[in-house]
């Protein structure tokens, strides 16, 4: 019962984080490149990663304690870093680098990067956003990867 909980509350918690990853690459940033005013801009862009990276930081948590502790119950966790445990060390780390980007480098890095362009000290602010825009859509992949690997790895898929 313990592990089918915590199955249920892992895969709601991917699909609210990477559904919400999806829509500020697939729907946020379109929207942004219309907004000619820059601080208008840093700021529409700052109001909705404020609150998404919140949220996100909650679902990394909340993904990284179920997935790990039912890797523990299941005994997989002895399958990390194995031929046969590919797809689950995917997933793991894939997990370590949205941990390390949410928790260490996101809160710095865009922070400071948004109170350069509300200064206006960022010369070219649209070419800064279609960087941002082309990091999450690799992030946007990175995940979909860990997903897929997510699905393999139950599936009982792996090398042999």
């Amino acid at each position: 019962m313990l592990f089918t909980l915590l199955l249920i509350i892992h895969v709601l918690t991917v699909i609210l984080w990477f559904g919400g990853l999806a829509f500020v690459t697939i729907i946020i940033f379109p929207s942004l490149y219309k907004i000619e005013d820059i601080i208008q801009k840093a700021m529409s862009f700052q109001r909705v990663e404020h609150r998404f990276a919140k949220l996100a930081r909650y679902y990394a948590a909340t993904v990284g304690i179920t997935g790990l502790t039912m890797a523990f119950i299941t005994g997989k966790h002895l399958m990390l870093f194995t031929g046969h445990g590919i797809f689950l060390t995917i997933m793991f780390m894939i997990w370590v680098m949205w941990v390390v980007m949410l928790f260490g480098l996101e809160p710095f890095i865009i922070k400071k990067m948004l109170e350069r362009m509300v200064k206006g000290e960022v010369p070219d602010v649209n070419a800064i956003f279609k960087r941002l825009n082309a990091m999450h859509w690799v992030l946007l992949t990175v995940s979909l990867i860990a997903a897929a690997s997510g699905i393999l790895s139950s599936r009982g898929y792996g090398a042999n």
